[in-house]
């Protein structure tokens, strides 16, 4: 349970770290989003997430990626139920936003890529801390690919670790999200 929290949680921070990496002129449109998360334990175990959800807004100073964690799947309903319930407290804390100076992005022009690490802040389960995200962005014409990953531990973040029959979920999650961003 513990261990599906937070890898939904990481999920959706990685998101948010992938949608502001593109953009002069305001970003926005964001299309084609698949966020995950990715948990392990011990012995192989492994747990992945995923949602389609995310938003974006730009204020010219900030690039704001929102990933709610309402629709994060496991693909096993009780699972799910109690990341959701249990752990990521949903009712409380509905959504993982991510926010990045928008002056530290780099944005490629039609047919370029361009790559980096940026520091930024994700609040999560009621906590903000620093994060940092690495992310490469594919300029195409009037929209960019972006592709943005980053670790979270679930313990920053006053996430409890999910225990079920002894088995305990590692405490670290790995974050990623894929999508397209109109503007530049």
């Amino acid at each position: 349970m513990q261990r599906r929290k937070g890898l939904w949680i990481l999920a959706l921070v990685a998101s948010l770290g992938t949608l502001s990496a593109v953009g002069h002129a305001a970003l926005s449109a964001t299309t084609d989003a698949r966020v995950s998360f990715e948990a392990a334990g011990p012995a192989g175990m492994k747990i992945d997430g995923t949602t389609a959800d995310l938003t974006m807004s730009d204020d010219g100073k900030s690039v704001v990626v929102t990933v709610p964690l309402a629709n994060l799947s496991t693909g096993i309903g009780l699972r799910d139920h109690h990341m959701k319930e249990k752990y990521l407290e949903v009712q409380k804390y509905p959504a993982a936003i991510l926010t990045i100076a928008r002056s530290a992005l780099k944005y490629p022009q039609p047919g370029e890529q361009a790559a980096a690490d940026v520091a930024g802040s994700l609040q999560l389960h009621g906590q903000t801390r620093p994060v940092t995200v690495h992310y490469d962005a594919k300029g195409e014409g009037a929209t960019s690919a972006v592709h943005g990953s980053f670790h979270v531990n679930m313990n920053d973040f006053g996430i409890t670790v999910p225990v079920y029959l002894g088995v305990t979920v590692k405490p670290e999650v790995d974050v990623s999200a894929s999508f397209h961003v109109a503007g530049s």
